[in-house]
């Protein structure tokens, strides 16, 4: 199994997606829950949430570099 492979198969895991799913509404609850003057907590769940987003995306770009080479094999 290659990178691409391994990338398409946990985005499309049902595990992985619960897990993110679980971690993104926990970092959002904290922005909820977070007192008016608790700055720094919100700060954390953002950067947090951005990290989550990262994971995703880099994920994502895996999958669509193997889409982009096959393509670019074809034209040439």
């Amino acid at each position: 199994m290659d990178k691409s492979a391994w990338a398409e198969h946990t985005l499309r895991d049902e595990w992985f997606q619960e897990m993110m799913q679980e971690l993104r509404a926990a970092e959002i609850n904290k922005f909820a829950m977070s007192d008016m003057n608790d700055k720094e907590v919100r700060e954390n769940a953002y950067m947090q949430l951005r990290a989550l987003e990262l994971i995703e995306t880099y994920l994502e770009g895996l999958v669509s570099q193997k889409l982009i080479d096959e393509k670019r094999l074809k034209i040439l």
